[in-house]
């Protein structure tokens, strides 16, 4: 009985609206994460594996308030592949101030400067109003680390002008790239597109850190059937339209391994809905011997349509607090065990330094770090991300303690809309070590990424 009901669900979600795709393709593409801090730089791809081609929406979002830094309209032609780099940009002192966009892609992109492109600060301060009042509105403290999404906002049939335009033919180079930026001129342009079809839109990110020769790859979180009714939305280069809150309010997750349809007052926590865990479990490993260093990022990827309401209607749920220009701080619960079952929670949470009694851990960003310490190592030692949305846990303390194991980070004091607890959640383990002990001359670095596992909650 129950092997039939999971194929029910199975069945019911290859029909549903827009939910997250076990096979890895969609309409939309969610990056957790980006940075160009602490040496490191984010290499990026997005690929088409239809016929079609489509019109497709690249945007990056900054670490605290997910506030638009960069937005481009890319034309894939029929199995194409985009691909850029984020670099930082530095000061005189060698500091980072900002990060950079750069491609070396032939793809139709319309008024990218496609060498080099800062990022840009107009959106923070044009819809983010807070932050300029607070003196929080400078990309040095925002911009250098944060998350990225891809939107497909519509597709071309084959024969049309505009698909001529965007397919690259025998030369590798699309024929016609102007033929965009000049449709564009008024910002109306809407010819030859069609509703987005099939989806079919994949891709990765690669952290790598060049000097301690180090990379991280992962996947990009794949949302399908993310329009109402199928229909898109065909926006100019730099419009904040569409977003991640445009998409269908009906969903499709999987409630203790039975697919489930649900309806959301709205398609912002909707796309929240399916990314809501009440629980994330992951691993941490702090082998001395090899200078372990874990670091979990736990991004919030919806979260902004949900705390930006500027007091003038409540919080959105699964979310209770609002953005002050500063921060939107929501507390979680975090238990660990070693691998010998040794467990610390520690009242008051385990972050370093300890808050005061019965107060817990926050996550206070859209993007935040979570780093694991052993118990009495130097919080100075240089850490993996270099992040400034930076909360630190001590691990088991126990004489018999390991210096592995996992951790649970728990969202229970949230509810959304429909009554699932829990926190609408994305990110991965990041794990580096370094070999002392290799052969003289050799570069002796290793690390792994792993995504978060998690826990939705039962059915209210």
């Amino acid at each position: 009985m129950g092997v039939v009901a999971g194929l029910a669900g199975v069945a019911g979600l290859a029909n549903a609206a827009q939910h997250i795709n076990p096979e890895g393709t969609g309409e939309v593409l969610i990056y957790p994460y980006y940075t160009v801090s602490n040496g490191l730089n984010t290499l990026y791809s997005v690929v088409n594996t239809t016929a079609d081609a489509k019109a497709v929406k690249v945007r990056f979002l900054e670490g605290e308030n997910s506030v638009e830094v960069l937005d481009f309209n890319v034309y894939l032609s029929a199995f194409d592949v985009w691909t850029g780099a984020l670099t930082p940009v530095l000061n005189a002192d060698g500091a980072v101030v900002n990060g950079n966009h750069s491609t070396g892609d032939t793809s139709c992109a319309p008024y990218l400067p496609k060498a080099s492109q800062d990022f840009l600060p107009f959106a923070i301060q044009e819809t983010d109003p807070l932050s300029v009042a607070a003196g929080n509105a400078s990309l040095a403290d925002r911009a250098v680390e944060g998350h990225f999404e891809v939107l497909e906002m519509g597709s071309f049939s084959a024969g049309t002008v505009s698909y001529a335009s965007s397919d690259h033919g025998e030369t590798g180079v699309p024929a016609n790239c102007g033929f965009f930026a000049d449709a564009w001129l008024d910002e109306t342009y809407n010819e030859d597109v069609t509703e987005p079809t099939e989806g079919g839109l994949f891709g990765s990110a690669v952290l790598v850190n060049v000097a301690e020769g180090v990379a991280m790859t992962y996947d990009a979180i794949a949302v399908d059937d993310f329009w109402l009714n199928g229909a898109g939305q065909h926006t100019a280069p730099g419009n904040l339209a569409p977003s991640i809150a445009s998409g269908d309010t009906n969903i499709a997750i999987f409630d203790e391994g039975v697919g489930v349809n649900l309806t959301y007052p709205n398609g912002a926590q909707a796309i929240s809905g399916l990314f809501t865990k009440q629980e994330i479990y992951n691993e941490y490993a702090l082998d001395s011997i090899v200078a372990g260093k874990t670091e979990w990022v736990v991004t919030f990827p919806t979260k902004n349509p949900h705390v930006n309401t500027l007091g003038a209607v409540p919080v959105i749920p699964p979310f209770d607090t609002f953005w002050n220009g500063v921060n939107s701080c929501h507390e979680f619960g975090i238990t660990m065990w070693d691998r010998e079952e040794q467990e610390e929670t520690p009242a008051g949470g385990v972050i370093s330094p300890r808050p005061p009694e019965g107060e817990n851990p926050e996550f206070c960003y859209e993007s935040n770090v979570l780093r694991f310490l052993r118990p009495n190592a130097d919080a100075s030692a240089a850490s993996i991300f270099g992040s400034t949305n930076l909360v630190t846990v001590r691990t088991p303390a126990t004489p018999v303690a390991t210096e592995n194991g996992w951790a649970r980070v728990s969202f229970d004091a949230y509810t959304d809309a429909l009554g699932y607890t829990g926190l609408p959640v994305a990110g991965f383990s990041a794990q580096q070590f370094t070999n002392a002990g290799a052969a003289e001359g050799l570069l002796a670095q290793y690390a792994g990424l792993f995504v978060h596992k998690g826990l939705i909650s039962s059915a209210p």
